[in-house]
């Protein structure tokens, strides 16, 4: 348990993708620190109601939701449907995200409908959720949400430039909805390097994934547990918004 100096107890935090990979360990975080949850999943349903499964029996309330993120009606009714379960809304986490694996060089790979799914997540996603939660958030006088961003906003990198491109959005997004949405509700980003998800599991093997690792300065990339104390650590800061967090064993170092 990796428990520490805040408590979440009463409040109601909103995981988009909360059921797998860094979600499922931001999820467990929030659970062990006090807050009922709700986790918001598309297509993984399976592994949404085994992470609710596994969280329940401390005393939390956690209940699963089907919300396609890109779709600005049901993220709309989906986090009604969730106030109305829990009585409100006060943090939420914006970790639902998609790409295509496309070489940078490969422009041809990357036609219009690949863009408009990878920034229907990724970039309207996050905007529409934080939207959603925002009116529910000031009916209980204010909250906080972390969008998980990525180092490829920062630097040509990562699985494709459609991605690349939608991550620099998205942390641009986060520093647009910090100042739209004070002084009542804040909002920061976290930026993961590379990470060991199911993503890569058909790509590289742990041992070739690690490799990768060799030329930062802490020799390895964060685990996931690290970066969902990250997240967490900036839900509870009541002086930190429009501000990042890089998590990438000191591979970029942000002026």
């Amino acid at each position: 348990m990796r428990r520490w100096c805040v408590d979440f107890a009463g409040k109601v935090a909103v995981v988009t993708g909360g059921g797998t990979g860094l979600g499922r360990e931001i999820s467990r975080l929030l659970v062990e620190n006090g807050a009922d949850l709700a986790i918001v999943y598309s297509r993984s349903e399976a592994d949404a109601e085994a992470t609710a499964r596994e969280l329940a029996g401390g005393g939390r309330t956690i209940t699963t939701h089907r919300i396609d993120v890109s779709d600005e009606g049901r993220v709309a009714s989906g986090f009604d449907e969730i106030a109305a379960a829990h009585g409100g809304i006060d943090l939420l986490v914006n970790d639902a995200g998609t790409t295509e694996y496309v070489p940078f060089e490969d422009l041809d790979g990357l036609p219009g409908p690949v863009w408009d799914k990878i920034f229907g997540v990724n970039v309207k996603g996050t905007f529409f959720c934080s939207r959603a939660a925002a009116k529910h958030m000031r009916k209980r006088g204010g909250g906080a949400i972390v969008n998980i961003t990525s180092t490829a906003g920062y630097r040509p990198s990562g699985s494709s430039i459609a991605y690349a491109v939608s991550k620099a959005a998205e942390a641009h997004l986060t520093r647009c909805l910090a100042v739209a949405l004070a002084p009542d509700i804040r909002v920061n980003h976290v930026a993961p390097g590379g990470m060991y998800t199911r993503w890569w599991n058909t790509r590289r093997t742990p041992e070739e994934f690690a490799k990768g690792a060799e030329r930062l300065p802490l020799k390895r990339y964060a685990a996931l547990e690290d970066i969902a104390l990250a997240a967490v650590q900036l839900l509870a800061n009541p002086s930190a918004t429009g501000q990042a967090l890089v998590m990438d064993g000191g591979g970029i170092m942000p002026t």
